[in-house]
C-alpha cells in the first residue's frame, strides 16, 4: 500500500469511528436517499418542500436563520446518541447494515477527499489567465441568475437535486429516461418514414 492509500484508510477509519453513534440513523437515511422503497422519493420531496415552505412563510433574517440552524444542530448532536439508543435499541445490527454503513462512510470520505482536492486546485495552485477568465465568467453568470431568480427558490431546487441525486443514480433513472426518449424518437421517425411512403 502506498502512503496515500494508508492515509485514506486511516481517514476512513476515523470517520467511521466518529459516526459510530449515528450509524443506525445514517443507514436509515441512506435507504431513504437511495429510494429503497417506492414511496421514499415522495417523502424526500414532501419533506424538503415543507421545510422550504416554512422558511418562506417565516421569512427569517439571515443571522436569525443561521443562529437557529446552529442551535438545532448543536442540540441534535448532543441529544441524538441518547435518543438513538432508545429508538434503535431493539434493532439488531447485522452484516448487511454494517456493509451499508461502510459504503456510506467510504462515499463520504471520497466526497471529502474530492472537496479538499478541488480546494487545493482552485486556491493553492497558480492558474492560467484563461482559467481565471472562464471561472470569472461562470461566477458572473451565476450572480446574474441569482439576481433574477429568488434565492430561496434556487436553494429549494438545489436542495431537491442534491437530495434526489443518490436515488436517481441508484435506480438508473437517467438511463431509463434516455432509453424511453430514444424509443419515442425512433418511433416518431419510423412513423414519419412510413407516412411519406
Amino acid at each position: 500500500m502506498t502512503t496515500s492509500q494508508v492515509d485514506q484508510k486511516r481517514a476512513l477509519n476515523k470517520l467511521k469511528h466518529d459516526l459510530e453513534p449515528f450509524r443506525t440513523a445514517i443507514v436509515s437515511f441512506y435507504g431513504l436517499l437511495t429510494w429503497e422503497k417506492q414511496y421514499y422519493p415522495g417523502l424526500v420531496f414532501a419533506g424538503i418542500s415543507v421545510m422550504y415552505l416554512m422558511l418562506w412563510y417565516l421569512d427569517l433574517p439571515l443571522i436569525t436563520l443561521i443562529s437557529l440552524l446552529a442551535l438545532m444542530t448543536m442540540i441534535l448532536d448532543f441529544v441524538f446518541p441518547t435518543i438513538s439508543r432508545l429508538l434503535f435499541s431493539g434493532v439488531n445490527w447485522d452484516g448487511e447494515q454494517e456493509a451499508k454503513f461502510e459504503e456510506v462512510c467510504s462515499q463520504m470520505n471520497c466526497v471529502k477527499t474530492n472537496l479538499v482536492d478541488w480546494y487545493e486546485y482552485l486556491f493553492k495552485e497558480r492558474k492560467s489567465t484563461v482559467f481565471v477568465i472562464i471561472i470569472s465568467m461562470g461566477l458572473l453568470a451565476l450572480a446574474w441568475v441569482g439576481a433574477i431568480i429568488n434565492n430561496l427558490l434556487l436553494m429549494y431546487f438545489t436542495t431537491l437535486f442534491i437530495a434526489m441525486w443518490p436515488g436517481i443514480q441508484d435506480k438508473d433513472v437517467i438511463k431509463s429516461v434516455k432509453q424511453k426518449a430514444s424509443k419515442i424518437i425512433t418511433d416518431k421517425m419510423q412513423y414519419g418514414k412510413n407516412k411519406m411512403q
